[in-house]
């Protein structure tokens, strides 16, 4: 095992105690573009680490089926609990796996897959060749990968934020506050996440959540080989959700992947 691989070894995603809150602070602007693939490529579309179904909700509602597998048992619980409220076409449209994107075989190929901005949950080197390797059998002949990262060479190595309030059931509002660091050495983002829940009339605090989210950073010539090693190759790249030409400055960095022939 390498020095990176034995640092990044204690790394762990941190959703187990904030998945009922985490997508309300969801953007939600890379929808349309998803939407718009599925479109081209149709069904069933495999949604990997799905968190609380996001994605995987939005894309059902457009008329798509879709297999989605997430590990951690917050989302689990937080997906099943939307999945329970939603119509019985959704509830058709949608199915639901609980396993690790590392190892997976769900016994079906799909003409779309998608990691919405979660790769980085593979840890090391070999996670991330497994989770493609898994990606690229589960894959229709001329499917399309969708993979959105964030570019390590680009990322600062401190910053902090703090977002609007947002209402929610009991007359409460929740405001979600952090800060992330990065270790470029060891490729490890670390964000420290606050929750802070507070009475809508009186604004008195009643709950402070804290929450540690941590995962492997890539950069591009690192991905481009893992890329390389897996049998992928890319058809294009974007610097974001509207299709922007991607470029070394570009925040984000969206990828479409085929498989080698």
């Amino acid at each position: 095992m390498t020095e990176k691989e034995d640092s990044i070894d204690c790394v762990q995603p941190g959703y187990e105690k904030i998945a009922h809150f985490y997508h309300l602070f969801a953007k939600n602007d890379d929808l349309p573009f998803y939407i718009k693939y599925a479109k081209q490529y149709g069904s069933p579309i495999l949604d990997i680490a799905a968190g609380a179904g996001r994605v995987s909700f939005a894309l059902a509602e457009a008329g798509f089926n879709v297999v989605a597998i997430e590990k951690s048992p917050a989302m689990v619980s937080e997906f099943k609990r939307k999945l329970a409220c939603a119509t019985d076409d959704i509830k058709k449209r949608i199915t639901l796996f609980e396993v690790d994107m590392t190892a997976f075989a769900l016994g079906q190929k799909f003409p779309l897959v998608i990691i919405p901005a979660s790769f980085g949950h593979a840890r090391t080197t070999d996670e991330q060749l497994s989770t493609l390797a898994c990606i690229s059998n589960h894959l229709t002949k001329d499917g399309l990968f969708v993979l959105d990262l964030f570019p390590g060479g680009v990322q600062p190595e401190r910053s902090s934020f703090s977002e609007p309030p947002v209402e929610i059931p009991g007359g409460r509002t929740v405001i979600r506050s952090g800060v992330m660091t990065i270790d470029p050495v060891s490729q490890i983002l670390e964000l420290n996440l606050v929750y802070t829940v507070r009475d809508v009339e009186t604004e008195e605090v009643l709950d402070i959540i804290e929450q540690t989210s941590t995962a492997a950073l890539l950069y591009n010539r690192e991905a481009n080989l893992l890329f390389r090693i897996a049998g992928l190759h890319i058809e294009s790249e974007f610097g974001d959700f509207s299709e922007s030409d991607y470029t070394n400055e570009s925040g984000r960095r969206i990828i479409l992947l085929h498989r080698n022939r």
